[in-house]
Formats: structure tokens, C-alpha cells, sequence
């Protein structure tokens, strides 16, 4: 019916979405030992991917790490995109992007199209307790402690796509309660 500011809300949550369909990093560790080896792992919508870089002559101890880390008999100088865990997130991200369209088209009725702005927010919502998740267990299972190297970690800009998704679909949800309300307000004054 009005579609007013919900529609821009709906359309920037889609491209959010679309932007973390395409392989934009959702988190990054990385484990550095100086003079041996650089292993960074990606988190992305296809799943979790290792780089390492040696830098030095690496020793037994080292080589074993690495080989179980990334499953691997054989570690040469330079591996990048060793597929570590492989989930299709990409594909979920394309269903909620899709499901978007769906609720952006959904103006003409507008309670169905709340009803379905809340479960976009719901699902949004799942999926982003799912990346902290997700975070939190690679951060935890990149190297486990030591002092002969560092591990660091980071959250990448899927990770912000994944909240502004969530964020403007909650703002969606509320533009069309106000379209709502004010139709119901006219409504009354006939």
C-alpha cells in the first residue's frame, strides 16, 4: 500500500545479504610463529579456508602441526584456499536474500508482509548468533596455546554485512507497523 521507508530498509538488507553470498570474509585468525610459518583462516559463505606461508625451515614439531591442521600429508611453501570445513552458507545466504524479495514484494497486503519481516528478522537474528558461534569455535580450534607463536583474530566485514542485515530488517519491521497503524487511523476516520 504506502511502502515508504521500509522498502529502502528491505533493499539494504538485501544487499547486505548478497554481499556475504559472494565470499566476503565473515572472520579471520591468524597464527604466526616468527621465522617458521603464517596460517591464516577464513570464514566465509563457503565455508572455512587456510593459507599458509612458510617463511623459514620448519621444524618436526611444526610440520606435524600444520599437516594436522590442515589435513594435509604434504606442506609446501606457499598453500593458499586449503579447504578446512566446507558447509554451503552461501546457499542459505541466497535464501534469505531471496526470502527479502519476497517480503519487499509483499506490500500489497501488508499483515503478511509483517508476518514475514518478523521471521526475516528471526532468521537474521539465528544467523547471527550462529557466525558468534562460529567464531568463537575456529578462534578456540585455529593452534592451541602456546608461547612459541601468536594467534590473533578478527571479525571481517561480512560479519558487519551479517549485522546490518539484522539491523535494517528490524527497521523494516517497524515502518511497516507504521503503515499499519496508519492505515487503520484512516480507516477509523471514514
Amino acid at each position: 500500500m504506502i511502502q515508504r521507508v521500509q522498502s529502502i530498509y528491505l533493499l539494504l538488507t538485501l544487499v547486505a545479504l548478497i554481499f556475504l553470498s559472494i565470499g566476503t570474509d565473515v572472520f579471520v585468525t591468524k597464527a604466526e610463529q616468527k621465522d617458521q610459518f603464517e596460517m591464516i583462516c577464513h570464514g566465509n559463505g563457503y565455508g572455512v579456508q587456510r593459507d599458509i606461508y612458510l617463511k623459514g625451515e620448519l621444524t618436526d614439531e611444526n610440520t606435524e602441526l600444520l599437516k594436522h591442521a590442515t589435513g594435509k600429508i604434504e606442506i609446501i611453501d606457499k598453500m593458499e584456499g586449503v579447504p578446512t570445513f566446507y558447509f554451503p552458507f552461501y546457499s542459505i545466504t541466497i535464501l534469505l536474500s531471496m526470502f527479502t524479495v519476497v517480503v519487499l514484494m509483499g506490500y500489497k497486503n501488508l499483515k503478511r508482509q509483517l508476518q514475514l519481516g518478523r521471521i526475516l528478522f528471526v532468521v537474521n537474528f539465528i544467523l547471527f548468533g550462529v557466525t558468534i558461534v562460529l567464531y568463537n569455535l575456529l578462534k578456540s580450534n585455529t593452534l592451541p596455546e602456546s608461547d612459541a607463536y601468536t594467534v590473533s583474530a578478527q571479525l571481517g566485514f561480512g560479519f558487519y554485512c551479517i549485522i546490518i542485515a539484522l539491523a535494517f530488517s528490524f527497521l523494516a519491521n517497524i515502518g511497516i507497523r507504521r503503515d499499519l497503524r496508519l492505515i487503520k487511523s484512516i480507516d477509523r476516520i471514514r
